[in-house]
């Protein structure tokens, strides 16, 4: 039995005509102290307060998430700690919107043919539009957004995003390989190279 997985932002992951089509961008303060940033948690107020957020709603992908944010920032030497001061927070949002495509229509197109009019006969080219209105087609958009919170300040630090557009997983395998795709090509950009 096929099973139809629906993320979000998550990943803005997908396939667009058989090819990976999602983006990441990050931004960052510049007055943040991220050379000093060696320890973290994750935000205890998760997804509360964004009304939208898809993760609210599907703790497994939550759960993902966070394991693979924990990876990466393992990878990059950041200690988790469950207690105490740290240096900043971890807090993840997804969404998921309906996009629409309007195409123009093709112009026209060329076609020859023979013909046999009015007693003559012959060959002849001529021009028609196969396609007088405009292609419409929708298709879900996901984003996935990690913010990295400045535990003094209270002030988000660096903000990553991962857009794209959501595609049907055939299993949680796929989906779980899709989601640690783009979480490590988020984290990849954290932290920043101030300059």
């Amino acid at each position: 039995m096929r099973t139809r997985f629906w993320i979000f932002p998550l990943i803005a992951l997908l396939t667009l005509a058989g090819c990976s089509s999602y983006t990441v961008v990050s931004d960052y303060d510049r007055s943040m102290p991220f050379e000093h940033y060696k320890t973290y948690r994750w935000s205890s107020e998760g997804s509360a307060g964004v009304s939208d957020d898809i993760l609210a709603r599907n703790p497994l992908i939550y759960k993902h998430i966070k394991s693979a944010v924990d990876r990466e920032l393992a990878a990059k030497g950041f200690v988790l700690k469950e207690s105490g001061p740290v240096d900043f927070t971890v807090s993840p949002h997804a969404r998921v919107r309906e996009r629409v495509v309007v195409s123009p229509p093709v112009s026209f197109a060329y076609s020859s043919g023979y013909y046999h009019r009015w007693g003559r006969r012959g060959y002849t080219s001529f021009w028609y539009d196969p396609f007088p209105y405009p292609a419409v087609s929708y298709y879900e958009e996901g984003t996935l957004i990690i913010d990295i919170i400045d535990a003094k300040s209270d002030e988000i630090a660096w903000t990553g995003i991962a857009r794209g557009i959501l595609k049907d997983y055939d299993s949680s395998i796929q989906l779980n390989r899709q989601i640690d795709e783009v979480v490590t090509k988020i984290m990849a950009q954290f932290p920043p190279v101030v300059k």
